[in-house]
């Protein structure tokens, strides 16, 4: 397997709950795991860790908590993650209010809403990294104004050392499918090119049928989107 500069977030749920099922998608490149607090209890986030723990003897893999409020955050004390993602982030004081409560936590604010867009330049000045949430960010902009916005945010987040994020619907159709779409394959593959610093699996590993199956299309169709840029002119 290459050594990737393109990591793979993958979101935890039903599907992918089984510690055999994590430790499968490990092997095929789940660099990260993604708890969406938008679902499940306190319970079953418990449940995703203790398994991840089993499996990753070695703590190679990273934990993202998907945050809706400020509630959730109490999870934290008991259980360290790598990132906190914050939904909907549409101002400055969402982001420091977080970073007040944990203070070292690496916080990633989600772009899905007209204010967030709005607001760009100021959240990202307060936030360690960004995520483009592109379903939520369609549904409130429109959906052909997304790829632009998703380059542009880019950009401007890589030209001040930010951390991105592409995130939502990448290969959507594994949900149900064993193999993506050549349109799914090259969003992913666009999304390299542009540098993000991570991709990320929603619907496809927390409730598709193909969790594993949609862990390993995503690193093979960033391998092959790495391997060109390194003969080609690419940000990645």
């Amino acid at each position: 397997m290459l050594s990737r500069k393109t990591k793979i977030i993958a979101t935890i749920g039903p599907s992918s709950v089984d510690k055999n099922i994590i430790k499968a998608m490990i092997s095929e490149g789940m660099d990260v795991i993604r708890i969406n607090s938008a679902y499940g209890d306190i319970k079953q986030y418990q449940e995703i860790i203790n398994n991840l723990s089993e499996v990753d003897v070695n703590n190679k893999v990273k934990k993202l908590l998907d945050i809706k409020g400020l509630e959730i955050l109490k999870f934290c004390e008991t259980t360290e993650f790598d990132f906190i993602a914050i939904s909907f982030t549409e101002t400055q004081d969402q982001v420091l209010k977080v970073k007040g409560i944990l203070p070292k936590s690496f916080v990633i604010s989600k772009i899905e809403s007209v204010e967030g867009v709005r607001n760009y330049i100021k959240i990202l000045e307060v936030s360690d990294g960004i995520m483009i949430a592109r379903g939520d960010l369609g549904k409130a902009t429109s959906i052909e104004k997304v790829p632009p916005l998703q380059k542009k945010f880019t950009k401007i987040a890589l030209d001040n050392n930010k951390f991105v994020i592409a995130a939502t619907e990448m290969l959507l159709s594994m949900t149900t499918n064993i193999v993506p779409t050549n349109a799914e394959v090259s969003d992913v593959a666009n999304a390299v090119f542009d540098g993000v610093h991570a991709v990320m699996l929603s619907e496809e590993t927390a409730i598709g049928k193909y969790p594993v199956e949609s862990v390993a299309f995503m690193r093979r169709a960033v391998e092959e989107a790495e391997k060109w840029c390194t003969t080609n002119e690419c940000t990645v």
